[in-house]
Order: C-alpha cells, then sequence, then structure tokens
C-alpha cells in the first residue's frame, strides 16, 4: 500500500539527501559507478495516482505536461500546458462552458484536494503573448521566495499545429502564486532549455531538448545553487568539460523526449523519458549515468503504454516525480492523448495523466 503523501514526502527527502551524499557532479569511470549496472524491472500501473486527477471541476479536468514541484508550504504544485478547464458528468461528458487554455497550475493539499490556478476568463496562467503565441510549461524549481518556471513560447501554425519559438523565464511569488515577471530569451539558440530540472548542493543542472522533427537531442547546462533564473551565469556541457558560449552545447544524445526528468539513483543518476526513436512510440525508457552529464547510454524499456490503442490515440512525455516517490521507487508520470480533436472535445478525460512506479531496488 502506498504511504501517505506525508510519509513519502519524508521518505523521499531523506533517500534523495543520502543519494546526494553518494553522487558527485564530476565524471566518473562508467565501472566505479554502481548505478549503469542497473537492470530493471518492468514498471508498474499506479492507480492510486490516477485517481487524483479523476475529478468532474469546476476548474481544471484534462491536460497534459503533468510537472510537479514541493512548494515551502507543503503544498504540492502542478503545471499543466493546454488544459481543459470546465466540468463534467460523472461519465466524462463536459458540460457547457468547457474551453481550454494554453497553461495552468493546480496545487494538491495535503488531504488531496485540487485547487485549479488560471488568469480570469478562464485564461492561461501565463498569458499569451499574442493571438498566435502561447507558453507551455517546461520543469520548475522553488528558489527563496519565489518559484522559477521555465516557458517554451510557441506559434500556432495552421488550425492545429505549432512552432517552438523561444525559451522563456517566469518568477512567480509564493505563496500566493502570482507571476511577477517573464523574461524571453531572444539570443535565437535551438534548445529548448527546462525539459527537466536537476538540484545538487552546488548546482541546478537544465536539461534541454534540440527538436529536429525526425531526431530530438538531449543537451545540458548548469547554474550555480541560487542563480537559476539568470542564464547569463550559466555553463553549458561540450563534448569534453562546461562552456560560457551556448553556442557550444554538446548533443548528448537522441531519443528522448521534450519532457523528461533525472533524478538521482545509487551512486550515479537516473533520467526517464519517452521513447522518441520510433515516431509515437508506447515505450518509456530509462538511461543511468555516473555523473549529471552522462554518458547516457544504452536505454531499457521499462514500459509500454497500454493506452496507444486504439491507433488514434498516443502517449507522450514521460517523466518522474521523485519527491512523490516511496522510498526504493521512483513515480512516473506519462500523457495521453488522440489525433481526433472531435473525440477529446467529447471525452475530455481521456486527456489526462498516467501514473506508472518504477521499483529502483
Amino acid at each position: 500500500m502506498r504511504a501517505t503523501r506525508p510519509a513519502a514526502l519524508v521518505g523521499a527527502l531523506a533517500v534523495g539527501a543520502a543519494l546526494l551524499v553518494g553522487c558527485t557532479d564530476d565524471g566518473e569511470d562508467d565501472a566505479a559507478c554502481a548505478a549503469v549496472q542497473t537492470d530493471f524491472d518492468w514498471a508498474s500501473p499506479s492507480r492510486e495516482d490516477d485517481r487524483r486527477f479523476e475529478v468532474t471541476g469546476p476548474g481544471w479536468i484534462g491536460g497534459d505536461s503533468t510537472y510537479s514541484v514541493q512548494l515551502p508550504d507543503g503544498r504540492t504544485l502542478w503545471l499543466f500546458s493546454d488544459s481543459f478547464i470546465g466540468t463534467v458528468t460523472n461519465t466524462g461528458q463536459p458540460r457547457p462552458g468547457m474551453t481550454m487554455v494554453h497553461n495552468a497550475l493546480v496545487t494538491e493539499d495535503d488531504s488531496g484536494r485540487l485547487s485549479t490556478r488560471t488568469a480570469e476568463g478562464p485564461e492561461s496562467f501565463f498569458a499569451d503573448p499574442s493571438e498566435s503565441t502561447y507558453y507551455w510549461v517546461q520543469d520548475a524549481q522553488v528558489e527563496g521566495d519565489e518559484l522559477i518556471v521555465f516557458l517554451s513560447r510557441t506559434t500556432q501554425v495552421g488550425e492545429r499545429g505549432f512552432e517552438w519559438e523561444r525559451n522563456a523565464i517566469a518568477r512567480v511569488s509564493l505563496p500566493d502564486l502570482t507571476v511577477t515577471d517573464i523574461d524571453e530569451d531572444d539570443s535565437g539558440g535551438s534548445v529548448a532549455w527546462g525539459a527537466g530540472l536537476m538540484t545538487t548542493p552546488t548546482h541546478t543542472y537544465v536539461y534541454g531538448v534540440e527538436d529536429r522533427g525526425d531526431a530530438k537531442h538531449l543537451h545540458l547546462a548548469r547554474a550555480d545553487a541560487g542563480n537559476l533564473a539568470d542564464p547569463s551565469t550559466w555553463e553549458y556541457r561540450t563534448e569534453d568539460d562546461w562552456s560560457e558560449d551556448a553556442a557550444r552545447s554538446a548533443r548528448l544524445t537522441d531519443g528522448v523526449a521534450n519532457e523528461l526528468s533525472v533524478s538521482p539513483h545509487k551512486d550515479g543518476y537516473l533520467m526517464i523519458s519517452s521513447d522518441t526513436s520510433q515516431p509515437f512510440s508506447p515505450d518509456i525508457n530509462a538511461w543511468t549515468a555516473c555523473s549529471p552529464e552522462g554518458p547516457w547510454q544504452h536505454p531499457q524499456t521499462i514500459y509500454e503504454t497500454p493506452e496507444s490503442t486504439p491507433k488514434d490515440h498516443f502517449t507522450y512525455n514521460a517523466h518522474g516525480q521523485p519527491h512523490l516517490s516511496q522510498d526504493g521507487e521512483l513515480l512516473i508520470s506519462y500523457n495521453v492523448n488522440t489525433f481526433n480533436f472531435e473525440e477529446l472535445l467529447g471525452d475530455p478525460t481521456l486527456y489526462r495523466p498516467k501514473f506508472i512506479t518504477l521499483d529502483l531496488d
């Protein structure tokens, strides 16, 4: 039986602290790292975690991305990109007034009660910059008395198409969750930063994805602890070192998705991502490495999503939720969607995250 959330959190923090003692920020010889020797069992569905989002409204009733952050006051903050806001019947049919926004926040308290945060309207929590552009959320982290949220400014192409435009970083005050600033990066570049964040005692590692359509490549930057929101201070991982020049950022591996996670594992690190080596693959993969920059080699498939059938349905953007995980396992979320938008409008409950647990022992 899954532990209560406070108990699970205490256990996860204790395990995380112990792991960080055994992990270093420097590259190590793979032979000296037990993490890369891990042979994972197949992950298991977690219906208990699925049920946290089986809601009827009013408020958030479906969406994707599913990043989460532990807030200082004990609440869990969930960050969603495209989201349906409204109410549904007990059988999933939308009631009049349902609308879609490009991003939304949902807070969860210790009792499991959810509270939706959008702008009035409802409109996107992070306001759309223009009629044809909007923000999708990436990962986020608490620094001091504010939340740092990575955003991908996205341009609408045609009726349903889209194209990544540039990176942005939002500052959100705590505990009231008010947007105080959105700083857009107009320096160019092709890497969407913030696909995943991972913190050690000295640095926050910022994983990015270079999406070339037919291939997606992993990149990495790092910020000194406390300087995450200032990219001018970042260093970027090159082929064999670190550089202040973003143009020297190297492709570390491929086959990753636009959202992913990296977390401590044994004496190294574990990366979780949907497999993009094949279009719309149902596979979720796990990579291990001895340092945050890798090398990330030989991914293991840990789960095949059953929601990928019927043929119009697909799953994507799997990543771990370390702070919600019990001792000895990793809770992982992934998103479900359909190419048939009319089907989604008729049943927005299809558009909800699913959860699995991966045994780490």
